[in-house]
């Protein structure tokens, strides 16, 4: 079930925020809203359209917003991940293979756009994934174990309403080589698995319902990073985020409250407000002849801090208010 939310847009114009999708149980068909967010997250990085400018902000810097959020999960309702030192680590370095892209961003040559998921080779993709995926398992091996699983997802035709590059924008001859991926990311996947069952210090984490819980949590903060990166504020629903490892869920309520700062209903984090900050870059919204010109572009243009507060909303928010 997507949950759409309308708000008003530029010129007068209704959008609409969609619940982003976690869990595969529920399906739901994206809004063409959706749709232009879900392009615009697969970019070689994330591509704010501001009018006359692009804001672009890197798919490491978004993942290092995850990882923050990671390290602040847990409170009274919502149990901390564990192990807590592989999961925060999962959510940091998900997009570790695109740091050797983003020195070298590339423009699209049929759009003249930076590349987007949706034009993005397939084959590149694939290679970008993997070797990010390869760098997380020789780190941490339940951590590559949670960022393979998250790739797996991308590609997942049962997962296809997930924002970002998914099965959905795959072309009919490429499905041979997505599916050989999905194939190898699940004997990866299988290996991690006996390997962790067979230390007594992880066994119970790698349990299939342990690795569930904590697959789904980092698509939760996946989507909550993304909420803030992709812009503009407005109204969402992240549903069915895991509590614990019991099989509670909740739904995130996400409501932007003006001057930047957002309410998260049920929060989960142990501090209540987080300050946040997101660098990005600004360039002229144009035709870029070749790569040169847009990374000599991107190179010209310095970084700024995109600053928000993240705080409790509801019935947590007012009894915060009464104390005060």
């Amino acid at each position: 079930m997507l949950d759409s939310r309308r708000v008003g847009g530029h010129n007068g114009a209704v959008l609409e925020r969609t619940a982003w999708h976690v869990p595969a149980a529920k399906r739901g068909r994206l809004s063409q809203r959706a749709r232009v967010a879900a392009a615009n997250e697969g970019s070689t990085m994330i591509i704010q359209d501001q009018g006359e400018h692009f804001v672009l902000i890197r798919q490491t810097d978004h993942a290092v917003l995850s990882g923050f959020f990671a390290r602040e999960w847990g409170n009274e309702v919502f149990s901390k991940p564990e192990p807590r030192d592989s999961f925060c680590l999962a959510a940091t370095e998900h997009d570790n293979g695109w740091n050797e892209w983003e020195f070298s961003p590339q423009v699209d040559p049929v759009t003249f756009s930076p590349y987007s998921f949706m034009s993005v080779p397939t084959e590149d993709h694939i290679a970008l994934y993997l070797r990010g995926i390869d760098r997380v398992v020789k780190s941490d091996r339940y951590a590559g174990l949670l960022v393979s699983l998250h790739c797996a997802g991308l590609y997942d035709r049962t997962r296809a309403t997930m924002p970002g590059f998914s099965a959905k924008y795959i072309k009919a001859q490429e499905a041979t080589m997505v599916n050989d991926l999905l194939q190898r990311l699940r004997l990866q996947q299988l290996r991690l698995k006996v390997d962790l069952r067979a230390d007594p210090a992880m066994k119970e984490y790698a349990e299939e319902k342990w690795l569930q819980v904590n697959s789904h949590r980092l698509e939760a903060l996946d989507r909550l990073s993304l909420y803030f990166c992709l812009g503009p504020l407005e109204g969402a629903t992240i549903d069915a985020v895991p509590v614990d490892y019991r099989g509670s869920e909740v739904d995130w309520d996400i409501q932007p409250e003006g001057n930047n700062a957002v309410t998260l209903e049920p929060y989960p984090f142990r501090r209540d407000p987080l300050e946040i900050s997101i660098l990005g870059r600004r360039i002229a919204k144009r035709r870029y002849a070749d790569d040169g010109d847009f990374q000599r572009a991107l190179a010209q243009a310095p970084f700024f801090a995109m600053k928000y507060t993240l705080r409790a909303g509801g019935a947590r928010s007012r009894a915060r208010v009464a104390t005060a």
